[in-house]
């Protein structure tokens, strides 16, 4: 139909007929691709009694959230009412917008006295405090919100009619994540919660938008983690609004993507290409709403058995990884992950198992995996747990490729934690802005890792591999062992001063023994220096041994951080140093601000030199370990346990 048939009906939605036009083409668009047949309507010619008979159909829709019980949620009342205001908060970031007036194409970072911060702008346009209010209209009535919706809805299909020839570039509202995003989850939870009440044409306005974008989300993908989001929000719209001629051949399409790239991205041993347990998370979210939608609909029976093991397999890469408070350990860019975001949706699909159970129950019920440690061949992650207890003992090395998005500068990076407190952390990355302090995070620098000649690792491959990747993995039930090296450049990709190989032996239940060879490949005398890091700004040294500090956390448990090096080193503490170069800060993603921490290092000058710590979780007010040279690189440690040997010449044996 010709958009000037309805020019007279969104006249009243207009001011001075701004976006007039706008609300006409869309409206023609939708009734262009409208099954009007299936509708019943296919012999009515008065646009107004179509726009008010097809608003009618579409208030009957059932809830999406009955077929996607992902998006059931609960709600949060302060956020919701600070939108009514006008205040959004996005990526840690409070913007009021001046009278409540929303501009959709503006970005505070660029006015305010912090990084500039593209996603600010981009996050906003996913539109979750539109949930948001969605859920709070449901739940209170208050026409408040839902006048605030009809006025945003309008304006931002008017605002951001026009899409950019570069549409995935900054201050773009139709960058194709976004596009994913609304159209998998806060558009269609918002046309759940303010379809019966919302006018009829801004009704249709919200479809014929959705459908705008639908288009095209088919005609520009992308890859990695983004295509899953944009072919599960394809999925979505297309499955839910079937009454459109295209959505047949739409919901092909997103199928097709998403199987495809669900074989490609999950490695064989379950982790995602990524190596970070937020995009693990991502894509585990578009496979499992994607399967539970099928499955809620009718079309299960076109998903392959494969799909359904891969969301498994997922899963059980989630268990492996799982520190002891059930956490996933921060690689790469990465929140904070509860494990059970995984666990929790595969036993509400598959049906229940132990370790589901286990996990979901906080160990009230069902029972651990038959495994304590664990090597995920593939991704890189040697998991050492002493067991499945809460209070267990438990370091993650990582050995693995870059990843193939999102990559942090750390291999051979460490995680220690005891109990579900981290004891030596890696932070996650920071926000994903233009800082000083983004730079940092993923740099080697921000890592448990080495520096050499004051420069951190940097390498630009492999991303991926593609046979097991081999450690000398040892697990039994008195240790495990690991040993990887880091053979790429420092600085710079192409300067290669030194290797670096770091052996781990872990001596059950609770003594981790780090030994780093640094060899230089020059011949030439090089500065070594190795980092912990401790989200803490205090460290007591430890006068009894050389070099030796112990955590001031004030918490369940300190780490005591004992060096048993053959030759001298250089102690030193930095916590919050800008200059000559950051050193000593946590910077966290979303869930932590950037904050001050705690570097402890050692250097040494030589042309090869071998670094050996003992890292050893210590209850709070505990005794410290006494620790005794009871031969050549032979040692004695001594706990409340009991005493162990520590063997430098035989780590792997």
């Amino acid at each position: 139909m010709k958009k000037e048939l309805f020019l007279n009906s969104v006249l009243p939605y207009t001011t001075n007929e701004e976006y007039s036009d706008v609300y006409a083409e869309h409206l023609s668009e939708l009734f262009s691709v409208l099954d009007l047949k299936l509708l019943g309507l296919e012999n009515e010619s008065d646009v107004s009694v179509l726009i008010k008979r097809c608003a009618a159909y579409f208030r009957q829709k059932p809830d999406f959230t009955l077929v996607n019980s992902f998006n059931i949620g609960t709600f949060n009342e302060e956020a919701a009412l600070k939108y009514l205001k006008g205040t959004a908060r996005v990526v840690n970031i409070d913007w009021t917008f001046p009278d409540g007036e929303v501009d959709f194409l503006f970005d505070p970072t660029e006015v305010l006295d912090v990084p500039i911060n593209y996603e600010w702008l981009w996050q906003f346009n996913r539109h979750n405090d539109w949930s948001n209010i969605a859920r709070a209209y449901r739940h209170s009535g208050n026409k408040e919100y839902l006048r605030l919706f009809s006025k945003q809805l309008l304006k931002w299909i008017g605002q951001t009619a026009q899409i950019p020839e570069r549409w995935n570039d900054r201050g773009s509202a139709w960058r194709t994540i976004e596009c994913g995003l609304r159209l998998m989850g806060s558009w269609l939870i918002s046309f759940d919660g303010f379809k019966e009440d919302i006018d009829d044409v801004p009704l249709l306005l919200m479809i014929a938008s959705m459908h705008r974008q639908a288009v095209h989300l088919a005609k520009h993908p992308t890859g990695i983690n983004w295509l899953m989001m944009e072919s599960n929000g394809l999925f979505s719209f297309s499955v839910f609004f079937s009454e459109l001629t295209d959505a047949q051949e739409h919901r092909k399409l997103a199928s097709e993507r998403l199987l495809r790239e669900m074989e490609l991205q999950i490695l064989p041993d379950g982790m995602h290409n990524e190596l970070s347990p937020d995009y693990q998370h991502v894509v585990f979210r578009c496979a499992t709403n994607f399967y539970e939608i099928s499955k809620n609909l009718g079309f299960e029976n076109e998903l392959p058995p494969k799909f359904k093991e891969l969301i498994i397999s997922t899963t059980d890469s989630a268990i492996k990884l799982a520190s002891p408070g059930f956490i996933q350990p921060k690689t790469n860019d990465t929140f904070t992950k509860p494990t059970s975001l995984f666990t929790e949706r595969t036993e509400t699909l598959f049906g229940t198992n132990p370790q589901y159970r286990f996990i979901n129950s906080a160990r009230k019920e069902g029972a651990p995996p038959d495994y304590t440690s664990v090597f995920l061949d593939y991704a890189g992650f040697a998991v050492m747990r002493s067991d499945w207890s809460e209070n267990a003992s438990y370091l993650c090395f990582d050995v693995g490729p870059l990843g193939c998005a999102h990559c942090h500068q750390d291999k051979l990076n460490i995680n220690i934690f005891k109990g579900a407190q981290e004891l030596i952390y890696d932070d996650g990355g920071g926000e994903y802005n233009n800082s000083a302090a983004r730079i940092y995070a993923v740099s080697g620098y921000s890592h448990n890792t080495v520096l050499v000649d004051g420069l951190a690792q940097m390498r630009k491959s492999p991303n991926k591999v593609d046979e097991p990747i081999d450690i000398g993995w040892k697990t039994n039930d008195v240790f495990d062992y690991a040993c990887a090296s880091y053979e790429d450049g420092f600085g710079d990709a192409e300067n290669k001063p030194a290797t670096h190989k770091r052996e781990i032996r872990f001596i059950k239940p609770d003594i981790f023994c780090v030994s780093d060879t640094l060899t230089s490949l020059d011949e030439k005398m090089h500065e070594y220096e190795i980092l912990f890091h401790l989200d803490t700004t205090e460290a007591d040294v430890l006068p009894q041994y050389k070099n030796a500090v112990i955590s001031h956390f004030k918490k369940d448990y300190e780490i005591a951080i004992i060096p048993i090096d053959e030759e001298d080193s250089e102690l030193n503490l930095i916590s919050g140093e800008r200059s000559p170069r950051m050193q000593g800060w946590y910077n966290g993603r979303n869930d932590e601000n950037l904050h001050k921490a705690l570097a402890v290092t050692r250097k040494a000058t030589a042309k090869s030199f071998r670094f050996n710590t003992l890292l050893i979780p210590v209850k709070t007010g505990a005794p410290v370990p006494l620790v005794e040279k009871i031969g050549e690189k032979k040692f004695s440690v001594t706990l409340e346990s009991g005493a162990y040997v520590v063997d430098l010449n035989n780590l792997n044996k």
